[in-house]
């Protein structure tokens, strides 16, 4: 059982992961925008559209604290860390994948 001092800490974690997949998903959101305007070979595109539907549905999942949400958001950071390239974008997705993997963070989710 998790004490209130816990809970609001696994809380105030849970919100940062949050945040970060909302600016995430809006990056990704420019990025697609900005190729309406330039050349694309349209590989990357439903790609993008499928990592930022990821990063909003993980972000409002975790949010309502709901249980799908937990491996949602594991899932998304493992394919955003595989399929764009980028040292500082590989340990932004390893710092957010350490917090939810945290056991606090794990038992917000119900998740052993």
């Amino acid at each position: 059982m998790m004490t209130t001092d816990e809970q609001e800490r696994a809380d105030r974690l849970v919100s940062i992961v949050v945040v970060v997949f909302v600016i995430k998903a809006v990056g990704v959101i420019v990025l697609l925008a900005s190729a309406t305007f330039r050349e694309t070979t349209g590989n990357g595109l439903p790609v993008a559209v499928l990592l930022a539907a990821g990063l909003v549905a993980a972000a409002v999942g975790l949010q309502r604290r709901q249980r799908w949400a937990w491996p949602l958001a594991l899932a998304v950071l493992v394919l955003d860390a595989v399929l764009i390239p980028g040292v500082l974008r590989w340990v932004i997705d390893f710092g957010l994948a350490l917090v939810l993997v945290r056991p606090r963070v794990r038992d917000r989710f119900g998740i052993r």
